[in-house]
């Protein structure tokens, strides 16, 4: 087979493949009458990226080129972003084929399709034969039923011409049932976390929930999450869980089993995908509230979103936090066709937890003006409601903390907070002052157990492996030095706390929360860099003066607006409500 982004190859009739390796070697070839294909060559970035379609599953393997050993041409699997899936489905749409491979290639931090085929080897796929066996199986069916045999091709994407401007396509709106007035009063609410690090996802969800439960609506709400998270967190009446097989989000972007280790990371996906979407069609949502990815991990959405919008019966939200990361990292992830064209074509609403006069996504990321029309701001989510559920948890360690002031170090899931939880171990706190940290289920074994001798060597210290909604704990402290997460940060402002966010190192998404909190007076920041327990001490010691009331500054008011705007999706009345600035106001584009 030619490989046209390794050499610039063509052939005449008799003549075989010719080689070109050179513009003087090019003009010396006699002219032919055939057609020629040329391709400009594009330095690869690191192995070719062979994705295969079957049906619709989509692998990928990356196997390098030329390969020499057995290892090597079978390569090795990985999950295919966004992205790759996307130019994979558009290769098979052109075709009107769902059977085939493409070979990518990275160069200069762009994808090109280098090769197709309709005949691949599923070298490195996993269980191949099976799932080949499986697909010609249902092919045939469908050929005896006189079906096509290709199941479902998606539609070409035709780019439009360079010369055209720019047309924004808004989805139609679909057709929508009207509820009945039982289901007015009792509405479906679906709400999926996707997991992947610590509890911040479906603490979020598990908050809303709460509040649309103690709201007029009191919807029926099932919490799609992760097993080991939904089986932590106290819910109240009304609201169950569908549990998925956990995943580990990796430092390089890629999907790992959290506990099927002997699971490919693909299987995962699959059983996840599939689990979402057996749910859904069974519990029939009136409303689905995504937490912010708009496709899933991996897509795992995609398919389910689809089938909701041609159905028409379920609005669906995206429901985002504050700030996602920085703008730079935003803009060219969202760039994706699958991301932006699921919010374009799938979600009615985005309802963003935060304030925009802190920090405003539609500006900062330059969102299309097709998705700006459909945010909603919230306000930052007020997480008193939650001592309600979450006081019974942490009743015996607030009972058996002495009298006086406490201090308290919580690090969010704790995998990556291990420096700032030596420095609490280390610091030197105020007379009549008891320590609580919190280590959190990620952090690594290792660090808990140098954590556990410190903590033995210290008076007044108390070390928490794990609390699964540290809210008392926050209402209880006196002073709260904390990474910056979107939950700990609301955590802060709602019981008004003096506290010193030390921001997440490896993602610029905490800083930023953080300075902005700062500027306004709110909390304190210290930068990674500068951390140590001797900086913690200087600030322990500090004799702080009462933070201003946050309620002056941020809007903390998303708990009480949320019930409205799930009311206004559902067009059946909720009582009074407070308003929700629309984001397309705010940019002028009304």
């Amino acid at each position: 087979m030619i490989k046209p982004h390794r050499k610039l190859t063509r052939s005449a009739p008799g003549e075989g493949i010719h080689v070109v390796r050179d513009r003087a070697e090019l003009a010396a070839l006699p002219p032919i009458s055939e057609p020629v294909f040329a391709q400009r060559y594009h330095a690869s970035d690191g192995p070719d990226r062979k994705i295969y379609s079957i049906g619709s599953e989509i692998f990928g393997v990356l196997r390098a080129w030329p390969a020499r050993t057995h290892r090597e041409k079978l390569g090795q699997a990985f999950t295919p972003d966004p992205e790759l899936v996307d130019i994979t489905r558009r290769c098979g749409a052109a075709l009107g084929i769902d059977l085939f491979g493409v070979t990518v290639v990275q160069s200069g931090g762009k994808s090109y399709v280098v090769d197709m085929t309709s005949i691949p080897g599923f070298k490195g796929v996993p269980d191949a034969p099976r799932r080949l066996a499986e697909y010609i199986y249902a092919a045939t069916e469908r050929a005896l039923r006189g079906a096509p045999l290709v199941s479902g091709v998606p539609t070409p994407v035709r780019d439009e011409p360079a010369v055209r401007p720019p047309v924004v396509r808004a989805a139609p709106p679909p057709a929508r049932r009207t509820l009945s007035a039982e289901q007015a009063l009792r509405p479906r609410v679906a709400m999926y976390s996707q997991g992947m690090v610590g509890f911040g996802h479906i603490r979020r969800n598990a908050s809303i929930a709460q509040a649309l439960r103690g709201s007029p609506l009191q919807p029926s709400i099932v919490l799609i999450a992760e097993a080991w998270q939904a089986g932590a967190l106290p819910m109240p009446p009304g609201v169950d869980c569908v549990t998925l097989p956990a995943l580990r989000r990796e430092a390089d972007g890629g999907y790992n089993p959290r506990f099927l280790a002997d699971v490919s990371d693909l299987d995962v996906i699959s059983l996840r995908a599939r689990v979402i979407r057996s749910a859904i069609k069974t519990f029939v949502p009136d409303v689905l509230v995504v937490d912010c990815l708009p496709v899933g991990v991996a897509g795992e959405l995609t398919r389910t979103l689809a089938r909701l919008r041609k159905g028409g019966n379920t609005r669906c939200v995206l429901g985002l936090r504050d700030v996602l990361q920085d703008a730079e990292t935003v803009r060219r992830d969202w760039s994706e066709r699958a991301h932006m064209d699921a919010i374009r074509d799938y979600y009615d609403a985005i309802w963003v937890y935060g304030d925009p006069a802190v920090y405003d996504p539609v500006r900062e990321y330059d969102l299309p003006d097709y998705a700006a029309a459909k945010v909603r701001y919230t306000g930052y989510l007020d997480q008193r409601p939650r001592l309600e559920f979450a006081e019974a948890q942490t009743a015996a360690v607030l009972a058996s903390l002495p009298p006086g002031r406490v201090a308290l170090c919580v690090v969010g899931g704790g995998h990556d907070g291990g420096a700032l939880a030596e420095a609490f171990v280390a610091a030197d706190f105020p007379p009549d002052t008891t320590a609580v940290m919190v280590t959190g289920p990620l952090m690594p074994w290792e660090t808990r157990q140098r954590l556990h001798r410190a903590a033995q060597r210290r008076t007044r210290f108390e070390l928490l492996e794990f609390v699964p909604d540290p809210v008392p704990l926050i209402e209880r402290a006196d002073r709260v030095i904390a990474m910056g997460g979107y939950n700990t940060v609301c955590e802060v402002l709602s019981f008004e706390k003096p506290a010193l966010i030390v921001p997440r190192v490896t993602e610029p998404e905490q800083g930023i929360r953080a300075r902005r909190m700062q500027e306004l007076g709110l909390l304190d920041v210290l930068h990674p860099d500068e951390l140590s327990p001797q900086a913690l001490t200087e600030w322990l010691a500090r004799d702080p003066a009462p933070p201003p009331p946050p309620r002056g500054r941020v809007d903390l008011g998303g708990l009480t607006r949320i019930p409205g705007l799930l009311a206004e999706l559902l067009g059946v009345p909720a009582g009074p409500l407070q308003p929700a600035a629309s984001a397309a106001e705010a940019v002028g584009l009304t």
